[in-house]
């Protein structure tokens, strides 16, 4: 495998921050959540599930965030006789049905209470490790939340695999937008979860700053789209930089005044995610994503594909465009589930990597 160092150094010095582990994490179950629905307030609240307090300990300090468990409907059967695979999710997704009727437990964070989204820095990351002036003392909130789906991956390790019939090795991690940025994160720093799943991530997740869509005309007929769609403004360096969104990168991020500045492109946070038992899938929407730059990210996967090519696992990275639709649809959640079944647990699912490489962008400038 390729030495990675030097990528690490560019995403952890200058973009999302230092990394931070090796903590104390135990976990406490707190039974069924049992609140109203109706109570939800938007779309991203979590309800439902059964509770799991994780609790962490790090340089005397502690802290604690809930999760919400969802089990698989019994009638999925004893597909998987060794535990159920499970997907770390950073917000509830919308074809979540679909996975729990197919085998796959959900494991939903609660992001809040990990990192708030903005620059106050509060949460249980932060409590353990609080924004301070230097630079070893800065860590994003991107960072802040991949470090939270890792500290689930720790509990289930630590037992949590046992308490609700999962199978510890087949983790999965997915999240979409501003979640989907940090999924490809946390896939590039924990090499243990096996599969990573970004979603509509644009700028700052896998769009890469030197392609730019706006205002160019793309045929996207073959997922039942215009034949001549022109995208519009793409999401800018300097909205990544605001006052709105600076609080998920550190500081030096701050340094670079145009996308050429920026020595490393998105596509190394794929190829850090690169290994032999692990697995990649890229996901966004054609329509209605101009901010999110789906062209950008097809580039991400062609400019990653050799080097996953040269390692002997060009199978272990996918992509897939969906038509329309800021989410994780349920089109998605079948490939998603049918390539990890076929690549992790060898079953002949009818879905083959080889047609997870073509989409709809292949041949058009």
């Amino acid at each position: 495998m390729n030495d990675n160092s030097f990528l690490r150094d560019h995403f952890e010095n200058n973009v999302y921050g230092v990394k931070r582990h090796g903590e104390e994490v135990t976990y406490e179950r707190l039974g069924p959540d049992d609140r109203d629905p109706s109570s939800v307030k938007n779309p991203f609240e979590v309800i439902g599930g059964e509770l799991v307090r994780i609790n962490v300990t790090a340089n005397g300090r502690k802290a604690h965030f809930t999760v919400h468990v969802y089990l698989p409907d019994k009638s999925s059967g004893e597909k998987y006789p060794s535990g159920n695979p499970f997907i770390v999710c950073m917000h509830p997704l919308l074809s979540s049905g679909c996975a729990l009727s197919a085998g796959y437990a959900l494991i939903v964070m609660e992001n809040g209470a990990i990192a708030s989204d903005n620059t106050e820095h509060k949460g249980a990351f932060y409590d353990l490790y609080p924004y301070g002036e230097k630079h070893e003392e800065q860590t994003g909130v991107l960072m802040a939340w991949a470090w939270g789906a890792s500290k689930i991956l720790d509990a289930v390790l630590a037992g949590l695999d046992k308490e609700f019939g999962l199978d510890a090795d087949a983790s999965l991690v997915t999240g979409v937008s501003r979640w989907g940025k940090a999924t490809a994160v946390c896939g590039a720093f924990d090499e243990r979860f096996r599969m990573v799943i970004p979603a509509c991530s644009g700028a700052g997740g896998l769009a890469l700053y030197s392609v730019v869509s706006e205002g160019k005309t793309y045929d996207l007929s073959a997922v039942g789209g215009p034949s001549d769609y022109t995208y519009g403004k793409n999401e800018p360096l300097d909205c990544l930089q605001s006052d709105a969104e600076r609080g998920w990168f550190n500081d030096r991020f701050l340094r670079y005044k145009a996308p050429s500045d920026i020595p490393l492109d998105q596509d190394g946070l794929v190829v850090m995610a690169m290994g032999r038992d692990r697995y990649y899938f890229i996901i966004a929407a054609c329509t209605n994503e101009d901010w999110v730059n789906a062209p950008a990210m097809w580039e991400c996967y062609k400019k990653a594909a050799p080097v996953y090519e040269e390692e002997g696992l060009g199978d272990h990275l996918a992509i897939h465009f969906h038509k329309e639709g800021h989410a994780v649809i349920d089109e998605d959640m079948e490939l998603i589930m049918g390539y990890f079944d076929r690549m992790y647990y060898k079953m002949d699912t009818g879905i083959t990597p080889e047609e997870l490489k073509s989409t709809v962008f292949e041949g058009q400038e």
